[in-house]
């Protein structure tokens, strides 16, 4: 493999949302993320830390069930309670009632 096609990280992940306003009520408000700039009236860059969240509206919705295909990130927080408790309180649809230890502790 040449070094010039090695893969060094994640720059940045793209969620695609029917809703935009309300996606980025979500990613803003419940998750704290800071928009960086606006990429017209449906789509935004968040940034985060040294990556970024890119945002875009206007997307058919897809059918949803813990064992259909989708795309997934992670993100970095101090406590995944407390976040999936914060997701709950906020209506937010889950697919596990509790966090799952991934062997990280």
């Amino acid at each position: 493999m040449l070094d010039s096609t090695k893969i060094s990280g994640v720059a940045f992940v793209s969620v695609y949302v029917d809703d935009f306003k309300k996606a980025f009520k979500f990613y803003s408000l419940i998750l704290g993320l800071e928009k960086q700039f606006d990429m017209g009236d449906n789509a935004c860059f968040f940034k985060m830390g040294s990556n970024g969240l890119y945002l875009q509206g206007l997307n058919k919705p897809v059918g949803y069930t813990p064992e259909s295909m989708r795309a997934g990130f992670v993100l970095s927080i101090n406590s995944a309670t407390a976040m999936h408790a914060e997701l709950v309180l906020n209506g937010i649809k889950m697919i596990q009632e509790e966090p799952v230890d991934m062997g990280q502790g």
